[in-house]
């Protein structure tokens, strides 16, 4: 029995020297992250706080290039091969990144393309018989900037992903405190109460908000 409780004993402390491990560097992992959400939550549920600070914008025309193709004049099977060209001497062009939306219209000699990312756009007309563009960027600044990268908009997979990892760092993070909190006895009572506390408030202020 000795020997079993010793055994359990010995388990028990390596599994809290694990979580104290975990608790401790899931926090500093994503510590810049976690800040950067929280103050961005701020800024987003409070829409009169702005700045214009970064805030631009941009009007060019611009001439296409001989080497593109005449989109008019193409057979259909061959456009859109042609139409990547086209979006390919933007990007090089201007330094466009991200996902755009094409509209091709034959009949209005027009191709319009729009280049969206967080805080900003590009929005390209191309007049297929002058072959000239007009180009209008807008980027809102780094409020914006921020603003959207919380919420993940228009920034692309790679940082959905981060998103992500960052939500389950610190689901591990919460856990893991949850569990250190219960191994001491002289603390687990006020712990409870507390988590309680924050149940009924965010309970209280969902109430409240129909009223």
């Amino acid at each position: 029995m000795d020997t079993c409780f010793l055994g359990g004993t010995v388990k028990s402390s390596a599994l809290a020297r694990w979580m104290r491990w975990l608790h401790t560097y899931s926090a500093m992992l994503v510590l810049l992250l976690l800040l950067f959400f929280a103050i961005t939550g701020i800024t987003l549920n409070h829409p009169e706080l702005s700045s214009s600070l970064g805030k631009t914008s941009q009007q060019l025309q611009l001439e296409l290039p001989e080497q593109l193709p005449d989109l008019l004049t193409l057979p259909e099977d061959q456009q859109q091969a042609a139409l990547a060209l086209y979006v390919d001497w933007l990007k090089q062009e201007q330094q466009l990144q991200g996902g755009y939306s094409l509209n091709f219209s034959p009949q209005d000699e027009l191709l319009e393309i729009d280049f969206k990312r967080p805080a900003g756009y590009t929005a390209v007309v191309i007049d297929l018989a002058e072959r000239t563009a007009e180009l209008d960027a807008e980027f809102g600044g780094y409020l914006a900037l921020a603003n959207d990268l919380h919420k993940g908009r228009y920034a692309g997979s790679s940082w959905k992903w981060l998103i992500d990892i960052t939500a389950v760092v610190c689901l591990l993070f919460a856990l893991s405190g949850f569990y250190l909190l219960w191994r001491q006895p002289n603390r687990r009572d006020f712990g409870n109460a507390t988590a309680v506390a924050g149940v009924v408030l965010a309970l209280f202020a969902y109430l409240a908000s129909f009223h």
